[in-house]
């Protein structure tokens, strides 16, 4: 569900660092690699409805592709699986390959899904907590190295808040923690979670950082800048139908969830409703109104120097070779439809 801890790459790296990368197939005519996984960020929700979509409806197959989807979590993080050649195609946050860049970890994002971060801090609607202001003296939670502190910190920076005023605890997957006011302030995917909290009974209310001038990305697909040059074709392929997966998701959400839940049974469908009416708006925020998918190269500039200006990312990155519209603007450029900022 979040990005995962940078910390944790170099260790994954070197377990496997022996995993070698597919078998290339020569042909001019389709796909250079058909056999391909998608390695996810949690496990199998609305918020990866384009890739199961696309898998369920058959797009990957039409494209030439056979396309094993599997899970993520906190043992199995994404990038360094991808970045090792476990895995070929992963889902991460757009901060997440800005970092693992400048770690020397040479992936590349492909499209960028989430227009707007989906994190959120959500606090009780009795707790007197309107805004950052408010976290003075109170308990927050908080992952660190991952994508909720960068939000975290840059929401603060935002606000002029002092955050040694502020009494930090862990986060914890389970919600517990909140609805037990041992912490009177829970980072959340805002897509799922504070549903989760009120179907507990909990009354609760979202502080989201775009509210106060903080725009980051969310979700981005990436693979690594080594298969993309090698495979143009199989990447193409692959692009061409999770884009097409979206779009249905996002024109019939009520069928994806239908596709969703006979692809991952254990969920629950009022919990999916919600959560896609949420993950629709993060789609669509922006350039994705018009081109889901879409890099933003005004948004991830604004991304970099938010990093830059946190600390978090000690050079500017090139953005060049860290992000490949090429993709993603071609599928566009095929279906007529504009995708540029006017």
């Amino acid at each position: 569900m979040k990005s995962q801890r940078i910390l944790l790459f170099s260790l994954i790296v070197f377990v496997f660092s022996g995993c070698g990368a597919p078998a290339v197939q020569e042909s001019a005519d389709g796909p250079e690699v058909r056999d391909v996984s998608m390695r996810l960020q949690w496990f199998p929700q609305f918020q990866f409805a384009g890739y199961i979509v696309a898998e369920q409806k058959g797009y990957y197959d039409e494209g030439g592709l056979n396309v094993t989807i599997v899970p993520g979590g906190p043992d199995l993080v994404s990038l360094p699986l991808v970045a090792t050649g476990r895995d070929t195609f992963g889902s991460t946050g757009a901060d997440t390959v800005l970092i693992a860049r400048e770690q020397d970890l040479d992936v590349v994002a492909l499209a960028t899904w989430f227009q707007a971060s989906p994190v959120g801090f959500m606090v009780h609607s009795d707790s007197g907590i309107a805004g950052p202001e408010d976290f003075a003296g109170r308990t927050v939670g908080m992952f660190y190295g991952d994508n909720v502190e960068t939000e975290y910190r840059a929401l603060l920076a935002a606000t002029g808040v002092d955050r040694a005023t502020i009494n930090e605890i862990p986060g914890d997957f389970s919600l517990a923690p909140f609805l037990e006011r041992r912490a009177d302030v829970w980072p959340v995917y805002a897509t799922d979670q504070p549903n989760t909290a009120r179907r507990e009974g909990a009354e609760v209310e979202l502080i989201l950082a775009r509210d106060y001038g903080v725009h980051l990305l969310g979700d981005v697909l990436f693979t690594t800048a080594a298969f993309a040059e090698r495979n143009p074709n199989t990447v193409q392929a692959f692009v061409d139908a999770t884009v097409r997966g979206w779009q249905d998701a996002l024109n019939n959400p009520d069928e994806a969830i239908e596709l969703i839940l006979e692809f991952n049974p254990e969920l629950d469908r009022e919990q999916l409703a919600f959560e896609a009416a949420e993950t629709i708006k993060l789609v669509r925020y922006g350039i994705g109104e018009r081109c889901p998918g879409f890099n933003d190269r005004g948004a991830w500039e604004s991304e970099a120097g938010l990093l830059q200006s946190l600390g978090i990312l000690q050079a500017a990155p090139d953005l060049d070779a860290a992000v490949r519209n090429e993709p993603v603007a071609d599928y566009y450029e095929r279906a007529g439809v504009p995708c540029e900022a006017p």
